[in-house]
């Protein structure tokens, strides 16, 4: 027996506690799955599809820790950084509401939720990577007066984002769900 494994023998159910077919739990457990995964970066979590695209924060965050100049943030590397996560932010943002509309039938999700949330999670870490890189040593406060606010929320959510890859099913599993389920490729 592997050590992740768990059995509940001589457990009693009630047959009018079953859920779904008989025998048939792990499609009931799939499916409360994917919904969560909906919820946890897939759509209308992390990404945002329920929100409309908004400016970029993290280019105000760029300008007042790197520099500004003529309007611009001054680090041309940082620059680059920031628009190219700003673009794909507002991509999955609308990819995202793109299949919220189309699917108003009320059906079960499709597996798009596993690649929305395994896009969605990167996404995140990238953003928060390059946050608390944009603000040096201020972005990696845990307590302290010498720390703004924002700054100590900044190593909070760099942080979060950690989990982000792991609950509602880590990008491993994700993974595996587009490959066998998405791709349609063998085990």
């Amino acid at each position: 027996m592997c050590s992740s494994d768990l059995f509940f023998d001589d457990a009693i159910a009630n047959k009018e506690d079953l859920v779904g077919e008989l025998n048939h739990g792990w499609t009931v457990g799939k499916r409360l799955l994917q919904h969560e995964r909906s919820g946890q970066g897939g759509l209308g979590g992390v990404g945002g599809a329920r929100q409309r695209p908004r400016a970029f924060p993290l280019a105000d965050t760029a300008k007042q820790y790197r520099g500004e100049k003529d309007g611009r943030i001054e680090d041309a590397a940082v620059r680059d950084r920031v628009l190219t996560l700003g673009m794909n932010q507002t991509a999955l943002q609308l990819t995202q509401r793109r299949v919220m509309a189309e699917n108003q039938s009320g059906e079960t999700m499709s597996f798009a939720t596993s690649i929305f949330k395994y896009v969605s999670t990167n996404l995140t870490q990238e953003l928060t990577d390059l946050r608390a890189q944009i603000m040096g040593t201020q972005g990696v406060g845990w307590e302290g007066g010498s720390f703004e606010q924002t700054e100590l929320d900044t190593t909070r959510g760099w942080l979060g984002s950690r989990a982000m890859t792991i609950y509602g099913g880590s990008n491993e599993i994700q993974l595996n769900i587009i490959a066998k389920r998405v791709l349609d490729l063998p085990d």
